[in-house]
């Protein structure tokens, strides 16, 4: 079995198993994750029992289970826990977040937006220069590694229940076009909470050091 395909299992039957057991969850909750979980965990199985297809297996069946893992985490968030956050937006104050951020050139701001956007592309881009450049390519790894590391950050949702700062404040960086853009996206996309640790950044790293 692919390594990837088993920590899908694991990660979809941990899903399972907590939306089982967690008291707080609504009926709707538990319903969609428990659906959730058992669609990937059909996926995963699918993929295991064809034969090898690059088309399947390297592009189409481990995206799926990372948005799927995504979306079906997010269902697990059930209320936000104060001190966490209060513990994080005090790591944002000790950081002076606001005061860099009114100070930070417009050009760079489009930058910084431009670059969580474009985590969004980052993977399949990234496996498309793994395998056009790699001596021995090995798309199953690189799927292991990214699915690996999202699954723990999105494991983690359950027990660290923190908003997104846009969430909790009126402060705004900056307006930029793109950072509209990036509001839009998640606004339609996203559980509306944080991973922590953040699924989009250790994703980031991990791309660019298999890269």
């Amino acid at each position: 079995m692919r390594v990837w395909i088993a920590a899908s299992l694991a990660f979809f039957f941990y899903v399972l198993a907590v939306a089982t057991v967690m008291p707080a969850l609504t009926r709707r909750a538990r319903i969609l994750a428990g659906l959730g979980s058992f669609a990937g965990l059909a996926l995963a199985l699918a993929a295991h029992a064809a034969p090898p297809t690059p088309l399947l297996h390297d592009w189409l069946v481990p995206p799926v289970l990372l948005l799927l893992g995504y979306w079906t985490s997010g269902l697990l968030f059930t209320a936000p826990m104060p001190r966490a956050e209060a513990a994080l937006s005090a790591v944002d104050r000790w950081l002076d977040v606001e005061p860099a951020a009114r100070a930070t050139p417009r050009w760079l701001a489009d930058v910084l937006e431009a670059a969580y956007a474009g985590v969004y592309v980052l993977v399949p881009l990234a496996l498309v220069i793994h395998v056009a450049s790699a001596d021995q390519p090995d798309a199953g790894r690189f799927w292991t590694v990214i699915l690996v590391t999202d699954y723990i950050c999105f494991a983690c949702l359950p027990w660290i229940r923190t908003r997104p700062p846009r969430a909790l404040s009126p402060f705004q960086p900056w307006d930029t076009a793109i950072r509209r853009l990036n509001l839009r996206l998640l606004g339609s996309t996203s559980i509306q909470a944080n991973t922590f640790p953040s699924g989009h950044a250790a994703e980031g790293i991990a791309v660019a050091v298999l890269v």
